[in-house]
């Protein structure tokens, strides 16, 4: 019997990660052996190692073996402060990978999550809105569910601002 604590078949020995995450991963590599059958069949050998080797690599970086950037949900929380921005994110997640690219890391001023790696992270998304909340910015006491890096950098002002307040 599977109740919410009991671990599904789904579930790695870091946390709990969804079968849909890899849908996109599976979807990327059945796709790129597909198109690499057809060029296999049209004598274009090098197109064919070309579009499998890509697929492998997006199906591989899209997938949540794609580990990232990843402290601990309760290391972040120690550092909570309107200084600090922390990002709740998912690999595969396109909103999370659109994230990470805008914001360049590493930096002292943003914690990375990965809600795959951490089931206390993935209870606290689960209170903010669950999957849909990807990537969830952190900023003090504000949070903005499935933040662009506009909002990440807007929240990451008006935290400093506050803190350049109070001090």
């Amino acid at each position: 019997m599977t109740g919410p604590d009991t671990p599904s078949p789904a579930t790695s020995a870091r946390g709990r990660t969804p079968l849909r995450a890899w849908l996109r991963p599976a979807l990327l590599l059945g796709g790129g052996l597909l198109v690499t059958v057809v060029l296999v069949l049209a004598d274009q050998l090098i197109g064919a190692g070309a579009v499998l080797l890509f697929s492998l690599f997006m199906a591989y970086w899209t997938s949540p073996l794609h580990a990232g950037l990843h402290t601990p949900l309760a290391t972040a929380l120690d550092r909570r402060g309107d200084d600090v921005v922390i990002v709740l994110w998912a690999p595969g997640s396109p909103l999370s990978a659109r994230l990470q690219t805008a914001i360049r890391s590493p930096r002292e001023d943003v914690v990375w999550v990965n809600v795959y790696q951490d089931p206390a992270a993935q209870q606290f998304l689960a209170g903010h809105g669950g999957a849909d909340a990807v990537p969830l910015v952190i900023v003090g006491e504000d949070t903005a569910p499935a933040a662009t890096a506009v909002q990440l950098l807007d929240m990451q002002a008006a935290g400093k601002a506050r803190a350049a307040q109070q001090d």
